[in-house]
């Protein structure tokens, strides 16, 4: 063989590996993005949230799969001493058909698992929204890492789920409204 020749094969081989290399890297980070896989448990039954509300659609949204559209924020405020917190949790429209969401607020920790869940919802139809919701726990003012656990279910008769998302957002627990931050 040729020096041109082995040399051109040898190049050839580089280029396939790096490749490889980068589709790996690609895959890794689109795992980290979704997060692992968490749902509920077997024996657990999910039923539609009474909470939710119908109301017309919000424009932004992401799509977490086709045919997911998963509704994102940067930040959440609610306030000190109290368990109850306004929010808009929402499964929009163009779910319809295809998708239930289930919400859980989450605050970031140093335990085991990662976080503390401060609340999860029911199964929340496309078009609904939860307004309000009730905590597990009263929280102290101040600025908190937190992340929104977002788990869409098929709408079939098993309520089969898909890939989930964590959207991490800031958590302003404020004393009043008028300390209230809008992003």
């Amino acid at each position: 063989m040729n020096t041109k020749y082995k040399r051109a094969v040898l190049v050839c081989l580089l280029i396939v590996l790096l490749l490889l290399l980068l589709c790996y890297i690609q895959y890794a980070g689109s795992r980290a993005v979704l997060g692992p896989f968490h749902g509920y448990g077997s024996g657990v039954e999910l039923v539609v949230d009474p909470h939710a509300e119908n109301t017309l659609p919000q424009e932004s949204a992401d799509s977490l799969e086709e045919g997911v559209v998963i509704v994102g924020r940067e930040s959440l405020t609610i306030f000190a001493g109290t368990k109850e917190a306004d929010v808009d949790f929402y499964n929009p429209l163009e779910n319809e058909q295809q998708y239930y969401l289930t919400f859980e607020l989450r605050l970031c920790d140093d335990s085991e698992a990662g976080y503390e869940t401060l609340y999860t919802s029911g199964l929340v139809e496309p078009g609904r929204h939860i307004y309000h919701i009730t905590l597990s726990r009263e929280l102290e003012k101040g600025e908190y890492e937190a992340v929104v656990h977002v788990q869409p279910y098929r709408m079939n008769a098993e309520r089969t789920m898909t890939n989930n998302v964590d959207m991490r957002i800031r958590l302003f627990v404020n004393e009043t409204e008028k300390e209230r931050v809008v992003f």
